[in-house]
């Protein structure tokens, strides 16, 4: 039986980002200080040792990836995604001290190649684990797609923060312990932030899955740990130890995507206040009718105990209110269904 495209595709991606990221570490234990020229043991046996768990458990939860992608499930995509990223950092961390403690000429291609294979890698293998093209319903799949594209701007926002640590060319004046902080904390968010999406994204996958609404909890997610804490460690970098490596560009993005967000949190609050007063208002005036209506139905009883009614009169003035009834309650409820119908429809879409 041959294994799906989407698997083939994740697993291209995932092993051709761990080869070269072994590469780099293969050259560097060449190339280093105490380096002699060619392939130490123990760094190549680590790596070997770290592949070959690491392809072991790729090949079980690659199965489940698959099994899930028509399903609301992603706990075998968050699986895949834990694995990967924690063994790639683990090598990452290795390449960035390596870089800091070499005493040769920085090759800067080399580096910069190394941010643009990850800066391609990891958002091509975060789309290909949410699923996306198994939605049926195209407004669904384009309304998801918008929503990743979110997701893959903040995963570069983080990458271009992490990048700096070994794109640096020299000592640039900042702590060990600084560098430290950012490094781990830029793991913390590409680890935490695509299970996330992930997980909210995977309720979307079946059209005919009716589930208690709730309110993401990623763009409040993005809004803290990307907009607000990135950009406060990018200004003090900038402004504190003259850090080079800033990046203004998503400093910039940053700032818009702020203001962005909190002026649409703003409207969507003002617009639930405003909800709030018309149900008010609306359950006011039903008590109001109701309230009429049942002063009216005591004084025709009244009437009714004064001035006897014949059986079949009585009869014949029910079934007419009967049917005046179910026809009004008829025509007063289809303009509402073909009003709310299709803005329920788009809402749940």
């Amino acid at each position: 039986m041959l294994p799906s495209p989407q698997v083939c595709v994740s697993t291209l991606v995932t092993v051709s980002t761990m080869a070269v990221v072994d590469l780099y570490l293969l050259e560097q234990s060449m190339l280093g200080p105490r380096g002699s020229g060619r392939p130490a043991v123990w760094p190549c046996v680590a790596v070997a040792l770290g592949d070959l768990c690491f392809l072991l458990a790729l090949r079980f939860v690659s199965a489940g990836v698959v099994q899930e992608a028509r399903s609301p499930r992603r706990g075998f995509a968050n699986a895949l995604w834990f694995l990967f990223l924690s063994l790639l950092q683990l090598k990452l961390f290795f390449v960035c001290q390596n870089y800091r403690q070499e005493r040769r000429p920085p090759d800067p291609l080399a580096r910069k190649t190394l941010t643009l294979l990850l800066s391609v890698c990891l958002p091509s293998l975060f789309l290909i684990l949410t699923g996306a093209d198994h939605m049926t319903p195209l407004r669904r799949k384009q309304e998801v797609r918008s929503r990743l594209l979110w997701v893959v701007v903040d995963l570069l926002d983080v990458l271009d923060l992490q990048a700096g640590l070994w794109e640096a060319q020299s000592s640039v004046g900042v702590p060990l312990w600084v560098d430290g902080i950012v490094f781990f904390y830029c793991y913390v968010l590409l680890l935490l932030l695509p299970c996330v999406s992930l997980t909210e994204l995977g309720a979307a996958a079946l059209p005919g899955l009716r589930s208690p609404r709730r309110e993401a909890v990623y763009p409040w997610l993005s809004l803290i740990t990307i907009n607000i804490f990135t950009l406060a460690l990018r200004g003090v970098g900038m402004l504190w130890y003259r850090d080079p490596r800033v990046s203004t560009v998503f400093l910039g993005k940053n700032l818009l995507a702020l203001a962005v967000k909190l002026s649409s949190a703003w409207e969507r609050h003002r617009q639930g206040g405003g909800r709030g007063q018309g149900a008010g208002g609306d359950v006011g005036a039903g008590s109001q009718s109701l309230g009429a209506a049942m002063e009216q139905g005591g004084e025709e009883q009244g009437q009714g105990r004064t001035s006897p009614v014949p059986p079949s009169s009585r009869y014949h003035s029910l079934s007419r209110a009967h049917s005046h009834g179910h026809s009004v309650s008829h025509g007063s409820l289809d303009p509402a269904e073909t009003s709310l119908g299709p803005a329920y429809i788009s809402h749940e879409l």
